[in-house]
């Protein structure tokens, strides 16, 4: 056997050793600038197109979803070429039916909030599910930006939504309230998750 034949056969190895374990988790940081892209444009149109029509707002929000999660499945499944992976990891899938989920409860709890005239509490809906989902990647994965944003972005809401309480009508897109919590949502899931792509994606 030449030495180039016995270094591929360790590193065949030692990429079966790194699939196996349960902390290995390939991700191309590139789908969070995608994520960032998709908020942006949700957080400036979805809330308008609830309050003129609940329908067209939920079919909105899942065209726009489906095609995230559309575009993260193509590049999860080039970095996992690079692996030798012909299926999702065990973190992967987990992380995937996860985020799915609170997408699903999120379009769901969306359309009540705007039939029921509540439409400036659809952004921190949002802003809670997606940090609590980026708080549960940052725990699994060990990954500190993700932690301390994804906090960040619960918090926000949470003091948001106690701030609601005290507001007028929520339903009304044009009152000073409506323009800081959309410029708050555009921030956090919008600018927010492209410098993070941008900065994991220098690291890796």
């Amino acid at each position: 056997m030449s030495e180039k034949e016995e270094a591929l056969k360790h590193l065949s190895e030692i990429k079966s050793v790194l699939i196996d374990k349960d902390s290995f988790f390939p991700y191309n940081y590139n789908a969070l600038i995608v994520w960032g892209v998709i908020g942006m444009i949700l957080t400036i149109f979805m809330t308008s197109i609830y309050n003129s029509s609940v329908m067209w707002g939920t079919i909105f929000s899942i065209v726009m979803m489906t095609i995230g999660f559309l575009i993260e499945g193509f590049l999860t499944k080039r970095v996992n070429e690079n692996y030798d992976i012909d299926d999702c990891t065990k973190r992967q899938k987990f992380i995937m039916v996860m985020f799915t989920s609170l997408t699903l409860f999120g379009i769901a709890f969306s359309a009540l909030l705007a039939k029921g005239g509540l439409t400036i509490l659809i952004y921190l809906l949002w802003i809670f599910l997606i940090g609590f989902g980026d708080y549960a990647v940052g725990f699994i994965l060990n990954i500190k930006l993700f932690k301390f944003t994804s906090s960040l972005k619960m918090s926000v809401a949470i003091i948001l939504l106690v701030v609601s309480y005290f507001m007028g009508d929520l339903g009304d897109l044009n009152s000073t309230f409506h323009y800081f919590v959309q410029g708050t949502t555009f921030a956090l899931l919008g600018v927010m998750p492209i410098l993070v792509g941008r900065k994991l994606r220098g690291e890796v």
